[in-house]
């Protein structure tokens, strides 16, 4: 009789719920061969201030042995000297960019296929350091940058900008902690909704932000060179 409980943030609608629950049902009778009738789904939701305590503690930390999937993550460590992951070896941080980053930073951005004619990498870094210069991360491992992310908030909604994850580092959820890292700055800001743009031919890309709970808004997105 499998029972799901599902904690996060508050912010989630409630057709986001039921989306989340049919498909929890859906994955468990497929997979653990149970009937329909037998499982039932809850969320609840936790202020992010209450998190660590009430959710990392007794559900991360407390009961590690029984976790099948480890969080990219730790509200009891510093982010600049501690490793990211629970109960993980590696040495994977998430600090903030420094200068001296540009040239592994542009290598990521190239490997990953990210710089395009119209956009100069180089211009790109300077103008991020001179505006909300802290919304710029790298993830790196020991000293090697395996990672981006750029963050940028308007005070109406928050925006995200190269994230990027080195091909060779790729599934180990890397691109997810960059993601956790930035929406929790925007967080602190009082940022209500982030948004993004993916290519629309980039399937991969968009199946990774739905994973992450993202939803399509329904819009076509415009630019204009200044």
């Amino acid at each position: 009789m499998p029972h799901v409980i599902v904690k996060f943030y508050p912010g989630r609608s409630e057709e986001q719920k039921k989306q989340l629950a049919s498909e929890i049902v859906k994955k468990l009778t497929d997979i653990a061969v149970c009937e329909e009738k037998s499982v039932s789904v809850a969320f609840e939701e936790v202020a992010p201030e209450d998190w660590a305590e009430s959710v990392y503690r007794p559900d991360i930390i407390d009961k590690r042995e029984n976790l099948v999937v480890r969080p990219g993550y730790n509200p009891f460590q510093s982010k600049d000297e501690n490793p990211k992951a629970v109960g993980d070896d590696t040495e994977f941080r998430i600090r903030p960019y420094r200068a001296s980053d540009e040239s592994a930073v542009m290598d990521v951005w190239h490997r990953c296929g990210l710089v395009v004619p119209q956009n100069d990498p180089k211009k790109d870094i300077e103008m991020k350091c001179r505006v909300q210069a802290d919304l710029f991360w790298v993830g790196s491992f020991d000293n090697r940058v395996v990672a981006t992310a750029m963050a940028g908030y308007d005070g109406h909604r928050g925006w995200i900008y190269y994230l990027a994850v080195d091909p060779d580092y790729r599934r180990q959820r890397i691109g997810s902690r960059m993601m956790l890292e930035a929406e929790s700055e925007l967080r602190k800001r009082g940022c209500p909704k982030i948004n993004l743009q993916v290519r629309t031919s980039n399937q991969a890309v968009i199946a990774f932000y739905e994973h992450l709970g993202f939803t399509h808004d329904g819009v076509i997105g415009l630019g204009k060179r200044l």
